[in-house]
């Protein structure tokens, strides 16, 4: 194995998994098989090492589901910084016998020599979240990365009004080596265009919060003296970014979307600096994706929603529908999915505006 894999052999109990898949993260073997289960198939799970939603949600709730439908089943973590490093563990993988491969890419266009090697193994590769392009997958499992953008673009015309005049709004995209940032920017404009003057738009590298925080700085230069309405942002990492920047120039109150429901964002919706996320339900796609790779180990065919057209033909794919969040939302949403807990939530100083809004340990 990579100094960057970790493994999570079979699990029983929700609990156990989730300890030993988030120990994995930083690396290392974790071995929590019971001595006397045998193992069975292996599954391959590859996943950036900077993404903390794949070891918060993503591969704990994938392992658990599987374990559920193939009990002797073997989930190996795999943690790469780069593509090239993916492409190489996942041809690792397949050679010690991995019998299927979900993959969150680093670089959708670079992930082929991945594929390659899966294809001449005739070991199926889920493209998770991120859209592999130009090579032949099997299925993809995401959101509807469309949808996720014309909820963040409604949300800025509805926080600006119809008072436009004389303003502008800044648009911070995603990674442009992420497939769904193009998705969300492509969504956003759908709604955006035509309604409310862009005076900047920029894609952030690595979805960087700090590097939002940068392109953020730069963007109020190009108001040109129009007052700003709003901020466009794909992530809830670049929304904290960009309110970093504001904060620094001495803007307040300026409407900011985001995207993942994380916790820091949802205390910032709760304060009235950051206006709303996207909410997607991710244990629930991690569920789904273990689902169709039992399906798939059991020589059955998976359902799916439709196709998707990743240049090399048409894949079966899994869209999942998300839905926007704003402060109304937190608690009968968010926190009643369980995806956070109040504990977390209302920490520290984020105990006041929780108290604010009603939320409150047991609530």
């Amino acid at each position: 194995m990579s100094r960057t894999t970790a493994r999570t052999a079979t699990l029983l109990a929700g609990a156990t998994l989730l300890a030993g898949a988030l120990a994995g993260c930083g690396g290392g073997t974790t071995a929590t098989t019971p001595a006397a289960a045998p193992e069975g198939p292996h599954v391959a799970f590859l996943v950036p090492s900077t993404s903390l939603r794949s070891m918060a949600y993503d591969v704990p709730n994938f392992s658990v589901e599987l374990s559920h439908r193939c009990p002797t089943c073997v989930v190996d973590v795999h943690t790469a910084e780069d593509q090239a490093e993916q492409n190489a563990q996942a041809q690792e993988a397949i050679r010690d016998g991995a019998q299927a491969v979900v993959v969150v890419a680093l670089d959708g266009a670079q992930a082929g020599d991945l594929v390659s090697a899966a294809n001449a193994a005739d070991v199926p590769v889920v493209a998770y979240d991120r859209l592999v392009k130009g090579a032949a997958i099997d299925y993809y499992v995401s959101f509807d990365g469309g949808a996720v953008g014309e909820l963040g673009g409604q949300a800025v015309l509805d926080a600006v009004g119809g008072d436009t005049a004389g303003g502008a709004i800044v648009m911070l995209q995603g990674d442009p080596a992420d497939n769904n940032a193009g998705l969300f920017a492509a969504g956003a404009h759908s709604v955006l265009d035509g309604k409310v003057d862009i005076a900047s738009e920029r894609y952030v590298a690595g979805w960087s919060a700090d590097q939002a925080a940068v392109e953020m700085r730069s963007a109020l230069a190009d108001l040109g003296g129009r007052r700003l309405l709003g901020v466009y942002t794909a992530y809830d990492g670049l929304a904290a970014g960009a309110l970093q920047a504001l904060t620094e120039a001495g803007l307040s109150g300026v409407p900011i979307t985001g995207q993942d429901a994380e916790t820091a964002a949802l205390q910032r919706i709760l304060a009235g600096t950051q206006t709303m996320t996207v909410y997607k339900d991710l244990p629930g796609q991690a569920r789904a994706t273990a689902d169709l790779v039992a399906d798939v180990l059991d020589g059955k065919t998976p359902e799916t929603t439709g196709t998707t057209d990743n240049g090399a033909g048409s894949v079966p794919t899994v869209l999942l529908q998300p839905q926007a969040v704003g402060k109304a939302q937190v608690q009968s949403e968010v926190l009643a999915d369980g995806y956070t807990t109040v504990d977390a939530l209302c920490a520290g100083a984020a105990s006041q505006t929780c108290a604010a809004a009603g939320i409150s340990a047991g609530s």
